[in-house]
């Protein structure tokens, strides 16, 4: 029975025995029963009906809900009586709550939720990690095509198992790159999508190894994006990688929580796709991730079993089959499927949720204090009714569970303003993020973890926002109080200077982080890589190097480079095998003499005889490459070494002339030393590098050319000669300066969001900050009063009003300094990648101290104007 039913009942019964009291003294004076008497028996009956009516409660637990309820409801009545002071709260609580529970939804969408609406109890992700093999040693990998075909058919726990995997092609339709997945024909099906939103998905026939069809499905972005959404596009024909596919379907995006890539293809298509491998039937090579669905009665751990039982026969056959050569053993991780599950990326994961969540928790926090401040300062004007209440006999319980209903009434309906917040904040990072980025947002599904979180910043909300009020009510001099005096007791001044250090040093993370990511653009594009970026031009190709096209490749890239020398304005061409600004995987360079392990870690770069020319990187001792230099893998050649390298390996000699051997037992002669250059870490000089000669017969690489002049029509020129020599070579030539220019655009998206927030946070500090000195200011009201009484000028009022805050400002920026630089450091190991985080982290604690200190005396100045207006006589009449 629920509550409000037995409160009912409870009513009815009242109501019965009142009628019956009512009866039974009119029965009383037709006896003539004295009134004295008659009154004395009523009142023991109307004691014994509230007697019977507070046991049952108390025995149904309904006391506790009726005693919070009645709370609540005073505080309604509470907080409609300062509405202004209420709709202040609400929305600040509103604002920190929604941007909270916002970006917690997308990233609950993207990392947290598994990929599928449907079931998602019985849907099982498998990731290996293969052991003692030559490929992807230990490491969380993909499945190999015989491993997947022995999961398929051996496994009796699943129902079904489907493989995939993700990769990119070029639709010439669009004239651009697109994401695809090539997947087997219950791909979908295993996601839990059962029909498709036009057209049908794979059936069986079409993943035929003998005869697979060049089929393909489309998902709901890429079939608006790039085709215009067109209500005939079953059936037509496509060009993926130069080869005709067949749209047969369209997948809504609403079918799962995450379908990744733009174009599905059957998974036998690979071969056709990857042009020069064939992974399909390389039955060594992992390549395809695995998931699928339990049958009912199993759980994951007898999955598990059955699944390391086929494995361990998989690992057996493995070895015998290579005699033995390795000892390959596999583990297995089952997961959900969802991104924060997955063992490979667990820990990157969390981090980058951590860093992301952090400082909007900040901003909740100085919300939070905002609010602390406006509800003591409401605390402090209702002083009076306070100590009313204590005197009459309301206990300190009493008391802090009244303001506590407030503060919750307060976060309640802020949490419920923030749940559109919930809706709006996703798409609208979506679209800071890139312009196009709102069409493939996952369109949000809040599930309990995003109504939990919210429910947690609420009650968080509630905790924080009300301790202070509380404990300003708990000290509350009675006596002062009853008088309607001011006391000194009622708000401490540590209170207020607690409030305005936390909120110093929250704003000052938030600025700190704002800064930091700031200055990243800047840091991208300003950096002086020691070659031309300007005038450098990358193009990406896309050929078949493969043994059975080689004559062919070869043909390609001799025309192709004839032709690109001949456009007007073209200078040079040259190959490289490292990109600028990618990894660079190192290998180990030894000296004569030294055995394998004894080498030191080192950048290879082979490139063409003209690569220094074409980059313009100057060679500051020795010679470059010539056509005589040999380039057989076979015998000896030469080498030109960086001046990291020289000064690594040869710290006190000179490096020309000197041997060095390679991984595989090459031995190299130093004919030159080339300038560093900052071309693996933005604003970083790169650390050993070695050059070697590229064999003149030699495909595949990087390509780049060096112009004079407007880098646009060269662009153009290019991407046409490449068309007309392979109609299927859809590239986009762009200068390394435009690729960088690339990357700060997207990095300023994300700056611009994080200074959003900053921005957020400052206004609230700020605006805390002088809310905080304002309500002291007031409540020292008389004390500034009498000192001036006393002899102190208006110049000392003003002076210690401002050296107070000072003083409180310095001590928040020192606790700010130190939660910034553990988090800072976190975040530069995190991003040690590309960029070089450590030098900014000085930079930025130092712009961001002195910002803090120059708002913090801004907002500091007009309370300590406030304060020498104080009227000595008023004071005194108050004494």
């Amino acid at each position: 029975m629920r509550w409000w039913q037995i409160r009912k009942r409870n009513d009815d019964l009242e109501r019965e025995l009142l009628c019956d009291l009512e009866l039974e003294e009119e029965e009383q004076r037709e006896r003539g029963v004295p009134p004295e008497e008659a009154a004395r028996a009523a009142r023991r009956a109307l004691g014994n009906v509230a007697l019977i009516r507070e046991r049952t409660h108390e025995a149904w637990g309904l006391a506790p809900i009726e005693r919070f309820w009645q709370d609540l409801l005073y505080a309604l009545r509470s907080v409609l009586r300062a509405p202004l002071l209420f709709s202040v709260a609400v929305l600040a609580l509103g604002l920190g709550i929604g941007l909270n529970a916002g970006v917690f939804t997308l990233l609950n969408s993207i990392f947290l939720q598994p990929p599928t609406f449907k079931d998602p109890r019985s849907f099982v992700q498998i990731y290996p990690r293969y052991t003692g093999w030559s490929t992807r040693e230990d490491q969380y990998s993909s499945f190999t095509t015989e491993d997947y075909d022995a999961i398929r058919s051996r496994s009796r726990v699943f129902e079904d198992v489907a493989a995939w995997q993700a990769s990119s092609v070029v639709l010439e339709e669009a004239n651009k790159p697109n994401a695809a997945q090539t997947v087997t024909c219950n791909y979908f099906r295993i996601f839990g999508v059962d029909r498709p939103l036009i057209g049908r998905f794979f059936v069986s026939e079409d993943c035929s190894r003998g005869f697979a069809a060049q089929v393909a499905v489309l998902t709901e972005a890429t079939w608006a994006t790039d085709f215009g959404s067109d209500p005939h596009i079953i059936g037509k024909t496509m060009h993926l990688n130069g080869s005709a596919f067949q749209v047969i379907g369209v997948v809504s995006s609403d079918a799962a929580n995450f379908l990744p890539g733009g174009i599905f293809v059957p998974y036998t298509m690979e071969p056709l796709l990857d042009r020069g491998r064939d992974l399909f039937n390389s039955a060594d090579v992992p390549w395809l991730g695995v998931a699928g669905r339990l049958r009912p009665g199993f759980s994951r751990a007898d999955a598990r079993a059955e699944l390391s039982t086929i494995m361990s026969q998989q690992d057996r056959a493995y070895v015998k089959r290579h005699n033995s050569t390795f000892n390959r053993k596999t583990n297995l991780a089952l997961t959900n499927g969802s991104f924060i599950e997955n063992p490979a990326v667990r820990d990157r994961v969390v981090a980058m949720m951590a860093l992301i969540l952090g400082p909007l928790t900040l901003i909740l926090l100085l919300a939070c204090c905002n609010v602390t401040m406006l509800f003591l300062s409401r605390t402090v004007t209702r002083r009076g009714e306070i100590a009313t209440r204590l005197a009459l006999g309301a206990s300190r319980g009493q008391l802090a569970r009244m303001l506590l209903a407030e503060s919750l009434l307060t976060a309640i309906i802020g949490g419920a303003l923030s749940i559109l917040l919930v809706y709006r904040v996703p798409l609208l990072v979506m679209n800071a993020i890139g312009a196009r980025q709102s069409r493939f947002v996952l369109l949000i599904h809040p599930d309990w973890r995003v109504f939990g979180y919210l429910a947690v910043l609420v009650v968080a909300a509630t905790i924080i926002s009300s301790l202070m009020p509380i404990r300003a009510a708990w000290k509350l001099d009675l006596l002062t109080a009853l008088k309607g005096r001011e006391s000194a007791a009622t708000v401490r001044s540590k209170t207020t200077s607690g409030l305005i250090v936390v909120q110093v040093a929250f704003g000052f993370v938030l600025v700190c982080v704002a800064v930091l990511f700031g200055r990243l653009p800047s840091l991208v594009t300003g950096t002086d890589a020691g070659f031309d970026t300007h005038h450098t031009m990358a193009v990406p190709l896309a050929v078949d190097t493969s043994a059975a096209n080689h004559a062919g490749a070869l043909t390609f890239y001799s025309t192709l480079e004839s032709r690109i020398v001949a456009i007007p304005g073209v200078q040079s061409v040259a190959y490289a095998s490292l990109g600028p600004f990618r990894p660079v995987p190192p290998q180990e360079i030894r000296l004569p003499g030294q055995t394998v392990g004894q080498g030191k870690p080192v950048s290879v770069d082979d490139i063409s005889s003209n690569f220094f020319s074409t980059f313009g990187i100057p060679l500051l001792r020795g010679r470059s490459f010539n056509s005589a230099d040999p380039t057989s893998p076979d015998s000896d050649s030469v080498a030109i070494v960086s001046q990291a390298f020289a000064k690594e390996f040869w710290p006190a000699g000179d490096p020309l002339g000197q041997s060095i051997v390679t991984p595989n037992n090459r031995r190299l002669i130093v004919v030159g030393i080339a300038a560093d250059t900052k071309s693996e870490s933005f604003g970083v000089t790169d650390g050993p590098r070695l050059y070697t000669l590229r064999d003149a017969s030699a495909l595949g690489g990087n390509l780049y050319v060096h112009f004079y002049g407007d880098p646009k029509p060269i662009e153009n020129a290019i991407r046409d000669t490449v068309k007309a020599l392979d109609r299927t070579q859809i590239i986009a030539p762009e200068t390394i300066w435009e690729s960088l220019e690339a990357n700060a655009v997207q990095m300023t998206s994300l700056a611009g969001i994080i200074l959003f927030m900053a921005s957020v946070g400052l206004l609230m500090a700020v605006v805390g900050v002088y809310g905080v000195l304002s309500f002291a200011v007031n409540h020292r009201s008389r004390e500034f009063g009498i000192k001036m009484v006393l002899g102190a000028s208006r110049q000392t009022i003003f002076r210690s009003v401002t050296l107070q805050a000072i003083r409180n400002t310095i001590v928040g920026l020192l606790c700010g300094a130190a939660i910034a630089q553990p988090a800072m450091s976190t975040l530069a190991r995190f991003l040690s990648g590309p960029f070089p985080l450590r030098g900014l982290i000085t930079f930025a604690l130092g712009v961001s101290a002195a910002l803090l200190m120059a708002v913090s005396l801004v907002a500091t100045w007009l309370p300590a104007l406030r304060a020498t207006r104080s009227d000595p006589m008023q004071a005194l009449r108050a004494e």
